[in-house]
């Protein structure tokens, strides 16, 4: 496996997702005080959105110095990571309304599998339309 070299604005990119995710932690524990939400909804938004605001800041720094790969996997990455991340909230939700208590490892592990099973069937969809693209 070839090791590729991040160039700076890449790991500019990878620092400014992490702030933003930070910042989101920080809000949601505030918003979660003043609405009362259940403590597995704050567990999961806390958690489920820290690889999407990596994923963010990387492309929103680096889109233009980053070759056409690279970006198509970070915008396949942000489509999984959202919809993985409110469907795994829908779950939590309904479980929350039948108080069904989840650990957080259960639901940390729910959520990225389902967002890595999203992922994986769209970068598979990917290849197969490049391919579809390629003998047209």
């Amino acid at each position: 496996m070839k090791v590729q070299k991040l160039k700076p604005e890449e790991i500019f990119g990878l620092v400014l997702g992490a702030v933003l995710s930070l910042i989101m932690f920080r809000l949601s524990f505030k918003t979660s005080d003043v609405l009362h939400f259940s403590n597995q909804i704050v567990v999961w938004a806390n958690i489920g959105l820290i690889v999407f605001f990596i994923i963010l800041g990387h492309y929103i720094v680096s889109r233009k110095v980053i070759d056409e790969k690279k970006r198509t996997e970070d915008i396949i990455g942000l489509k999984s990571n959202l919809l993985g991340f409110f469907l795994w909230l829908i779950v939590i939700i309904i479980a929350t309304l039948l108080n069904i208590e989840i650990n957080k490892t259960t639901i940390t592990t729910g959520g990225y599998v389902i967002i890595l099973l999203i992922t994986l069937y769209m970068k598979k969809r990917d290849v197969k339309t490049q391919n579809i693209m390629q003998i047209n």
